[in-house]
């Protein structure tokens, strides 16, 4: 069940670790302003819940791209949620640099390092199902 009171405590700021830039070949990606250790929590992204037949709709739009698997299957039918945040723009990496994990308690996606950032690193995370593109290293 939604809770609004856990979700108004959270309190998005302007990120300083991270920045939008052009990724060479994958068009906008996320970068590292300085430093970050594994383990850092790099982005905290409100989400809007989307039921399943929202995200069936979807699956023919540009959204398809940016938004992420809720609950269920990754592959499978199950209700998506798509990131008021930058996390929404992180490209894939099969050698990714950070993970996002779903916290169902605050509705949030949250971009965790995985492994050392150093300043002017694209952050990346594995997509963790099917591809429906060709990857770019």
């Amino acid at each position: 069940m939604f809770d609004a009171a856990a979700c108004g405590r959270i309190r998005p700021a302007p990120n300083h670790r991270i920045e939008v830039r052009t990724s060479p070949g994958r068009g906008r990606g996320i970068f590292a302003r300085e430093s970050i250790a594994p383990g850092t929590l790099i982005e905290a992204a409100p989400i809007i819940v989307l039921p399943a037949t929202h995200c069936r709709a979807l699956d023919s739009t540009i959204i398809y791209d940016y938004y992420f698997h809720w609950d269920g299957d990754p592959d499978g039918v199950g209700r998506g949620a798509i990131g008021l945040g930058l996390v929404t723009l992180c490209n894939h990496s099969t050698r990714p640099l950070a993970r996002v994990d779903r916290n169902y308690a605050r509705q949030t996606l949250d971009l965790i390092a995985i492994a050392e950032i150093g300043p002017g690193q694209e952050v990346t995370i594995d997509y963790g199902c099917a591809l429906w593109f060709s990857p770019r290293e």
